[in-house]
């Protein structure tokens, strides 16, 4: 027996919808990697209520959901982001990629947060989320 097809169009999503929800989940897991202090709040809470609130899980929803193990080229092609956005994080980018935890223990989050690279990595990121963040509100101003 051939299987049915059961989907309706309201079960589909649009690209640009699509793009939409992909885009907050990305917005936010750059903020909660350029926030040193939601990192200290969420890692260090010893009744997480999720295991997201890790620096691994932090790095696997960044590289691995949202950009796919992989730079930002298919994103700007597909234009899902813009050049700019992605020349405001590129350094920010880099740098976290480059990242390696002390003694190559990414599962010590109070070693990561106390590292002086991982705590610059963080302020370099902060300081791209703010330029992100105003970029967007001239954005908005301008439509």
């Amino acid at each position: 027996m051939a299987a049915e097809d059961s989907s309706t169009s309201s079960d589909s999503v649009s690209d640009e919808e699509l793009r939409e929800m992909w885009r907050v989940r990305w917005k936010s897991s750059i903020e909660e990697l350029t926030s040193i202090e939601y990192q200290r709040k969420t890692w260090m809470d010893a009744a997480k209520p999720s295991v997201h609130y890790t620096y691994v899980e932090f790095m696997c929803c960044y590289f691995d959901d949202l950009i796919f193990g992989s730079d930002y080229k298919l994103l700007i092609q597909d234009k899902w982001v813009s050049k700019q956005e992605v020349a405001i994080l590129s350094e920010w980018h880099n740098a976290l990629d480059k990242y390696s935890a002390p003694l190559n223990d990414d599962y010590n989050d109070a070693a990561i947060l106390n590292d002086p690279d991982w705590i610059r990595i963080a302020a370099l990121g902060a300081e791209a989320w703010n330029k992100l963040q105003l970029l967007w509100a001239e954005s908005e101003r301008a439509v």
